[in-house]
């Protein structure tokens, strides 16, 4: 049963020590350290992504791996791992970059892991893995498919309005920096313009997807200010699927120092300030910009991590008690999909 009203609470995980790791941090600041699943291999441990989160539960991925992802449900502490969404190679091609979606359809009543597997040739292949609410698989479609764009930030995605979105670049023509979006319901792609081909960000990792007030979607940048200090915007993209849709700019502030180069956005706090990593400082450690009094301050939970941002995340969940469905054996002989694979495989399959 997934809970409406359920108290509201952020995921935060990061790596330390070659560690991954997490924390729960509920509205009323309560922190509460949570053992990941799934188990990992060590020596691997540092390719696992947070992929996307849906309804209490987080799907992590490997850009390692094409063949397998984990979904987790943070409340029961329920995971699946989920062995044969891929694929390795097609005619002999081998893939150079993958990307991961995870939702949940209300109007059908299904939950939809994809899988896209990115080629050189501009191609991609498409693998959705479905079930539906009440825990029946259903059989998967795979598709191949015209793919002009690449997709950047570890394959990160951003859940909303029935839709998958990455950034990524158009490899076609001048390299456009552009919202990839996947519609999970008609299961086509198109793509969004962001506002950074008018006004182009100093650094590529200033970038961020982020949800506006929960539901409106958002994207951070930056530029270098008329006194030379770096600026951060906030844009919010209206009439989503509409004829005007564009977008508009929300807020700006301007860093206190030319040592504020490195401030990099990480999402909204739960009372909609901005989660920020402060790399101006050694160790770098995590702020917050409050849009209402215009101040930068420092964060009220004391995460210590080091500085592996980009297999880092910041993630807003309310708790769910809705089970994971339940896998068929498979014929796997190793306790791994593939020699990259950095998950630990228990030998089922949802297909």
């Amino acid at each position: 049963m997934h809970h409406d009203r359920a108290k509201r609470n952020n995921l935060i995980c990061f790596y330390k020590q070659h560690v991954y790791n997490s924390v729960s941090v509920c509205e009323d600041e309560t922190i509460t350290d949570l053992l990941l699943p799934p188990p990992t291999l060590p020596k691997r441990c540092r390719q696992i992504v947070v992929a996307a989160a849906c309804r209490g539960m987080v799907c992590f991925s490997s850009a390692s791996c094409s063949n397998s992802a984990v979904v987790w449900n943070i409340a029961t502490r329920e995971y699946r791992i989920f062995n044969g969404i891929g694929r390795g190679d097609i005619d002999g091609r081998s893939y150079y970059s993958i990307a991961t979606g995870f939702t949940f359809l209300p109007i059908i009543n299904d939950y939809k892991l994809v899988r896209v597997i990115i080629y050189a040739n501009q191609t991609a292949y498409i693998k959705i893995t479905r079930w539906n609410g009440d825990n029946s698989s259903i059989p998967a479609k795979e598709m191949l498919t015209d793919f002009p764009y690449s997709i950047v930030q570890h394959g990160h995605c951003l859940n909303a309005n029935d839709a998958i979105h990455w950034l990524g670049h158009d490899k076609v023509g001048a390299v456009l920096s552009i919202v990839i979006v996947f519609d999970m319901v008609e299961e086509k792609f198109r793509q969004i313009a962001t506002p950074f081909n008018q006004e182009k960000p100093i650094r590529h990792y200033h970038r961020k997807l982020a949800l506006l007030k929960e539901s409106t979607l958002a994207i951070f940048g930056s530029s270098v200010s008329s006194t030379g200090y770096l600026s951060f915007h906030i844009w919010a993209l209206k009439n989503y699927r509409g004829v005007s849709e564009s977008w508009a700019k929300q807020f700006t502030f301007e860093a206190t120092s030319r040592l504020c180069y490195d401030l990099q956005p990480w999402g909204f706090w739960l009372n909609g300030e901005v989660v920020f990593y402060r790399m101006e400082e050694t160790p770098g450690k995590m702020g917050l910009y409050d849009i209402h009094t215009n101040q930068i301050k420092d964060f009220s939970v004391d995460v210590d991590f080091d500085y592996l941002l980009y297999y880092s995340s910041i993630i807003h969940y309310k708790e769910s008690l809705v089970p994971l469905p339940q896998m068929k054996k498979n014929k796997m002989t190793n306790n791994v999909c593939c020699n990259h694979c950095p998950f630990q495989i228990d030998q089922f399959n949802i297909n």
